[in-house]
């Protein structure tokens, strides 16, 4: 089994590759956003803010603590991708009102 995903996800990457220099494009070129330095910040910051505050209601609350702490990950991690989305929003604004 793990070797087929790993065969999978190997002649996918390859694939991609031979697409991308029949294309004419540079395949080593990083797929990396502008703001994707922002996102990774945003998440590691209040995903474990979600897994605290899930632990936290399992101490005051007596909710399940694993359930609790996954739950209150996710939605911190959603938060976060939203706030960065926003912010990203907002500096784009920001650069073509520049640009005019």
């Amino acid at each position: 089994m793990i070797f087929g995903i790993v065969y999978v996800t190997a002649t996918a990457s390859n694939r991609e590759n031979m697409a991308m220099i029949e294309a004419g494009m540079n395949p080593r070129k990083t797929k990396s956003t502008q703001h994707s330095k922002l996102r990774i910040a945003l998440l590691l910051f209040f995903v474990p803010i979600g897994i605290l505050i899930g632990n936290l209601t399992h101490n005051f609350f007596g909710m399940d603590a694993e359930p609790a702490a996954v739950v209150f990950a996710f939605l911190f991690g959603g938060i976060a991708m939203t706030g960065t989305y926003f912010i990203t929003w907002a500096l784009n604004e920001d650069k073509e009102s520049d640009d005019m």
